[in-house]
């Protein structure tokens, strides 16, 4: 099987695939394939925003501290293989094909979710390069969650809980919570991000509580931002310094929830200080997450798109300290557009409306109708033509671009970016 063989392969399934009730299906999977979970030391995490940096910050640390760290992470930004990877590294294609062509000879395989056929590939490659530790991320949710057949993870995470994939989790944060809490296991720790609501604190306290588990949930009280910009803050915790170079209160939350998962990971023999963890904590640079692509003007790109990833972006955009904010904007249509476009026109002085990356992206005139009365709103043919423009605009008035809105979108602007000739944009 080639490398394009393989990819035509995984492309012909169904992201989700059809809906599942039960473990079932993805367990005859992994049993038809000798259970090559049972041989792994895993960390979970679950949530809806946050889950892929908390998942960079452990193995990063982890990897630091002279471990083989596998990851897996959701959706992939530049090529599909840079969401199975270990000590930061894709999975080669070589080693691609060889598994696809192990899960293929698989008759239940037939039946599986993109989802499932990747998770299965991971977790092949894993036990082969033997992994000391892998950090999964699930997929959607976490109870039904094809992650969830791990039976008995050193420790679970769950990350910041928000409405996202409602049609699946449910209407309620309660009820989106309790997907995620389905991920803690019995008599397994669970550290819970510091900035959940109530009704989220509440549900997964008496999940925890259920099965035994102990819970730990950050303290802010124990942490001091000591310096903020669009490209570092500087935080304490424990009376630690930690320097993180993706920018936004979030990541703060997102470090601290790292970091009481390396605590536990050490009582398993996993040793990694809080210099070390302060070290790789500082290297990483999620793509997509509050990315700086260039400076002077300065270009921000992030994928945020539903309600609480927006706010957070706005939230940074409110103190960048710079302006005007010359935004671009593209969603897919099965995101909660209207309410998104209402957040981001509060703090975008201009935006322009794009539906060229992606085909169920909303039309950009209908996107454009949401940011009325809330910026000076345009619309461009294409992702290239809204950023020459903006860009222009920036140089010309000393203020700053963001690309936001969408994975798909930023996914697009980074492959963009990489084809480039001068590798900085477009």
């Amino acid at each position: 099987m080639t490398f394009s063989e393989a990819m035509t392969y995984i492309q012909g399934y169904q992201k989700s695939g059809k809906p599942v009730h039960d473990l079932s299906r993805i367990q005859a999977l992994l049993e038809a394939l000798g259970n090559p979970q049972e041989q792994l030391q895993v960390v979970h995490i679950a949530g809806t925003n946050g889950k892929g940096s908390v998942t960079a910050f452990c193995a990063g640390a982890a990897t630091a501290a002279g471990f083989r760290t596998g990851t897996l992470t959701s959706p992939f930004i530049r090529h599909y293989t840079d969401r199975i990877q270990i000590d930061g590294r894709d999975i080669p294609p070589e080693a691609l094909c060889r598994f696809c062509e192990q899960v293929q000879a698989c008759p239940v395989s037939q039946d599986c979710s993109q989802f499932e056929i990747t998770f299965a590939i991971a977790l092949l490659w894993f036990v082969e390069q033997k992994c000391d530790l892998v950090v999964l991320e699930t997929g959607i949710g976490g109870l039904l969650d094809a992650t969830n057949v791990i039976k008995k993870p050193l420790v679970c995470a769950i990350t910041s809980v928000s409405f996202d994939h409602m049609a699946l989790l449910g209407n309620t944060l309660t009820e989106i919570a309790a997907q995620k809490a389905g991920i803690i296991k019995s008599g397994c720790p669970v550290v819970l991000s510091t900035d959940n609501p109530m009704d989220v604190v509440c549900l997964v306290q008496d999940t925890a509580k259920r099965k035994n588990a102990q819970l730990v949930i950050p303290n802010m009280q124990d942490c001091r931002i000591v310096s903020e910009t669009l490209e570092e803050i500087v935080f304490q915790y424990h009376s630690f310094t930690y320097t993180l170079h993706m920018s936004g209160r979030h990541q703060v939350y997102n470090a601290m929830t790292a970091i009481e998962v390396i605590r536990f990971l050490g009582m398993h023999g996993y040793l990694i200080t809080a210099a070390t963890a302060n070290e790789a904590f500082s290297k990483v640079r999620v793509p997509a997450r509050t990315e700086v692509l260039r400076k002077n003007p300065t270009v921000l790109l992030d994928g945020g798109h539903n309600q609480a990833g927006v706010m957070a972006l706005a939230e940074l955009l409110k103190h960048a300290g710079t302006k005007p904010i010359h935004g671009i904007c593209g969603m897919i249509s099965t995101k909660d557009y209207a309410t998104a476009c209402r957040i981001l026109g509060d703090v975008l002085d201009t935006v322009t409306c794009v539906d060229d990356f992606v085909h169920h992206a909303v039309p950009r005139e209908t996107l454009a109708a949401c940011f009325e009365n809330h910026a000076e709103v345009h619309t461009a043919p294409s992702l290239q033509q809204a950023y020459e423009t903006a860009l222009a605009q920036a140089k010309a008035d000393g203020g700053m671009v963001v690309i936001c809105g969408s994975l798909y979108l930023a996914s697009e602007v980074l492959q963009q970016s990489d084809t480039a000739e001068d590798h900085t944009m477009l």
